[in-house]
Parts: C-alpha cells; structure tokens; sequence
C-alpha cells in the first residue's frame, strides 16, 4: 500500500511549524535577555543554553523531512542535468537507497544516545546551577525519522516516475 501526499505532507507542514514557532521563542527570548541585560544590567540565566541545545535542535531537526521535500538542500546537477526524467528517477531512486541506510542508521544511533540521556538525566552547567537536557534529545531521532519515512515515499515516487507514471504530488525543481 503506497501513502498519500497528504499522510507524507501533514506531518512535514506540523514539523516545519514547531520549527518556526522555536524561531519565534528563540528570537523573543535573546531580545528580552539583551533588554534585561542593557536597561536593568540583570541578562536572564541559561540564555545561551538553552538558545543553543533546545530552540537551535528544533529549528534544525524539525523541518528536514519539508527541506528534502523541496530540495533544499545543496544539489549539483553537473552530470544529471540533461538526463531525461525517467533516467534521473532512476538515479535518485538509487540515491534514495543509500539515503535511506545512511538516515535510518543516524535515527537508530540518535535514538539509542536519546534513550541514554534519559536513563542517566543528562544535565548541562550554567552560569548559575544545572538544566536539564536529555528532552531535546529527542529532537534529533524524531526529525530524522519524519525524514526517513519521507524518503521511503520519495524512493516509490521516484520508482514511479521511472515507470512513467505520473507522480502523487510535484517535487520543487
């Protein structure tokens, strides 16, 4: 049974939302430290901490699933360029394979050190005590495997485009 764009599309658009949201907070939270810091020379604890190990892993993690969706990422098209559709889905297809081992290794492996820094409560030093961070752990395995599952539905895609079959839903190009 292949998936429907939607089922593959809700929750990349859900995801890219938390992503912006944390833009959001991130944003608000480093302009009231750098006010609290210039107007009452009191800059808010844990800042930078937690900027750097919640808001940053969510607006990284969260959308990757949305960004191959639209080929965001870096692409060189030197020797595919002129490579009719049917051919280039071939490649990709392939591609997607070693794409699929590769992300579904690093989801294993950040799931796995997710699960341990919850077992062991992981904590990071501030300027004033400790923070808890093993929550943003999380992040990382739950994004990867949105993408994961993207990219099984982008290799049956591509499979039917070699086919000659039209695609579910437009990729960006």
């Amino acid at each position: 049974m292949r998936p429907t764009a939607r089922a593959i599309q809700l929750p990349m658009s859900f995801f890219v939302w938390i992503g912006s949201v944390a833009i959001v907070l991130m944003m608000l939270h480093v302009v009231i430290d750098v006010f609290s810091r210039i107007a009452f020379n009191h800059p808010l604890d844990g800042t930078t901490e937690i900027v750097s190990r919640f808001y940053m892993v969510l607006v990284i993690f969260m959308p990757l699933a949305y960004v191959c969706h639209h080929e965001g990422h870096i692409l060189v098209e030197l020797f595919t360029k002129n490579l009719s559709r049917p051919n280039l889905a071939r490649l990709e297809a392939a591609i997607g394979v070693v794409t699929f081992a590769y992300v579904a290794w690093f989801t294993w492996e950040t799931m796995v050190e997710s699960y341990l820094s919850y077992q062991s409560q992981e904590l990071a030093e501030t300027a004033d005590g400790f923070m808890e961070v093993w929550p943003s752990r999380f992040v990382l395995p739950i994004g990867l495997g949105l993408m994961l599952i993207y990219t099984v539905y982008r290799f049956f895609e591509d499979v039917r485009i070699a086919r000659g079959e039209a695609p579910s839903f437009e990729r960006a190009h």
